[in-house]
């Protein structure tokens, strides 16, 4: 039997679902590996090139795939390249890593030097979002399709947001630059609507962070993603619990968050944040707000009654409207609010005692 088929142990080299290179490296060559690795490539036409270039030293292929029933065929999320002379190579997301010996550093250059020609397409699809997934080796961008939305901001917002718009527009537009972008106010304003109008008008790639992983802003994972991406925007929605004021929050990220767009990190991933929040400004951490940091900030709420009635008459009801009114309020007049039944409590409430 093959020695080196002996040392492989099938519990220990499947990390997740697949198997960790590193792992299987040490096991098949009994040694531990270096790491030269290549970021931002076409990983398909990689494997291609390796296929074509490398036939005859190819000694396996190994690869975990899922079928697309959009694209109708079978897309690899991970393929590990099994050389001989101690070399493993994996490809996965955009990038491609060489394991080798410390004796095989000139290979390994080599090699990551001639797949570094198959450069990923930089150019966004048009409204896109990317997503910041969290796999069990890194975060990845998950590239996700946004509904095409045409706005007439003067319709749709009042006459003051008019100017907002030029400056937001204007200062993401810009290439390596930093900053902040603050859009709050009451639910069904129109926030996210203006986002998604947004971004359907930008050149830039956009990552969408779930405030969920704000304690992630700092992480090495995260920070080698936005490495990768520079250049890019970072859109936080329902950010309360990130931008909160530290002195009333101990759950606020705005150390963070402030390191990645005004910090000494900024001055090289040139990454521009959004933020949209329901909170009023008082509650916000005024470090955030500090000139030269904040792009452009702005409160979105009821359209006055005038501005309620045309955007009513333009939506095709015929409802007379007196009072001030949000967006979602007016595009969904003929929609029954549901008010869920309240429970009366009576007297006193019964607390329990804890021994």
């Amino acid at each position: 039997m093959d020695t080196k088929q002996m040392l492989i142990n099938t519990d220990t080299i499947f990390c997740g679902n697949f198997i960790d290179s590193r792992i299987y490296f040490q096991h098949y060559f009994n040694k531990v590996p270096c790491i030269t690795r290549v970021d931002d490539v076409d990983i398909t036409k990689v494997l291609a090139y390796i296929r074509t270039t490398y036939a005859d030293a190819v000694e396996g292929i190994f690869q975990y795939s899922r079928y697309s029933r959009k694209k109708r065929r079978t897309e690899f999320d991970t393929t590990i390249i099994l050389l001989r002379d101690n070399c493993i190579i994996e490809l996965e997301a955009c990038y491609c890593e060489v394991f080798h010996t410390h004796h095989d550093y000139n290979m390994a250059s080599a090699l990551i030097k001639e797949v570094s020609r198959f450069k990923r397409r930089e150019k966004k699809q048009p409204f896109e979002i990317n997503l910041v997934i969290k796999t069990e080796k890194s975060m990845e961008l998950k590239s996700m399709e946004i509904k095409k939305t045409r706005l007439d901001l003067k319709l749709y917002y009042e006459d003051d947001f008019i100017e907002i718009d030029k400056v937001i527009e204007s200062r993401l537009g810009r290439k390596k630059d930093n900053g902040i972008v603050l859009l709050h106010g009451l639910p069904g304003t129109g926030k996210t609507t203006y986002l998604r109008y947004l971004i359907g008008r930008l050149r830039k790639t956009v990552l969408f962070l779930s405030p969920t992983m704000a304690n992630n802003l700092l992480n090495t994972d995260f920070m080698e993603l936005l490495i990768r991406n520079p250049d890019s925007i970072l859109v936080i929605e329902d950010a309360e619990n990130i931008i909160m004021d530290r002195r009333v929050s101990q759950d606020s990220s705005v150390s963070n968050l402030l390191n990645i767009s005004d910090g000494l990190l900024a001055d090289f991933l040139n990454v521009q944040i959004i933020c949209t929040f329901n909170h009023p400004l008082s509650m916000i951490d005024n470090a955030l707000m500090r000139k030269g940091r904040l792009i452009a900030k702005y409160e979105f709420g009821k359209l006055n009654a005038l501005k309620a009635q045309r955007l009513s008459n333009h939506l095709g009801f015929k409802t007379v409207i007196k009072q001030p009114m949000t967006v979602a309020e007016i595009a969904h007049q003929n929609e029954t609010q549901y008010h869920p039944p309240r429970t009366e409590v009576i007297g006193f409430r019964r607390h329990e005692l804890i021994n």
